[in-house]
């Protein structure tokens, strides 16, 4: 990777977390179950297609470099840190590359069913928490490692999960 490809993907990096930031930015109050679902959704679709981005333009097989998802990590890790937002991939069709990326529980594994029926996304707030999944597109490009004997290059789902405080109001 040149000096300009990390230098665009530190960018990438740093708009994603304004993006996020500005998404979830917390009012004075917890914010709304209405209010975490259209969070949720801003930040799914940064976190899809720069990710999308990403691998397109600057993942190449066979040069050791960070996995993007893998690299959004980071990311996921300071929203969290910053904003109390939880941020974690899930394994929908294909081989988890990491076993943090399985369902963990009654949700997510509901969550993975529903992203594999072709769902747009699967939800539930209990307990002052909003949970969020919708999926992240592998294309053919991802399937080397996430289907390595797969019978075709059609592309294939995995999920987002976001998990967001919120308030009763």
């Amino acid at each position: 990777m040149t000096r300009r490809s990390l230098a665009w993907l530190a960018a990438a990096g740093l708009t994603l977390m304004l993006l996020g930031s500005a998404a979830v930015l917390p009012s004075k109050d917890t914010p709304s179950v209405e209010e975490a679902r259209q969070r949720a959704r801003l930040l799914h679709g940064t976190i899809h297609d720069t990710l999308q981005v990403v691998h397109a333009r600057y993942f190449r097989e066979g040069e050791r470099l960070a996995i993007p998802a893998d690299a959004l990590k980071d990311v996921f890790k300071g929203v969290e840190e910053r904003d109390g937002v939880e941020l974690r991939w899930l394994v929908v069709d294909g081989r988890a590359m990491n076993i943090d990326h399985e369902p963990q529980d009654e949700f997510e594994k509901e969550a993975a069913r529903a992203l594999a029926s072709g769902k747009d996304e699967h939800e539930l707030s209990a307990d002052g928490v909003y949970r969020y999944a919708g999926p992240i597109t592998l294309r053919a490009e991802c399937l080397k490692c996430h289907l390595p004997s797969r019978s075709s290059n059609k592309s294939r789902t995995a999920g987002l999960l976001i998990s967001i405080p919120v308030g009763k109001r």
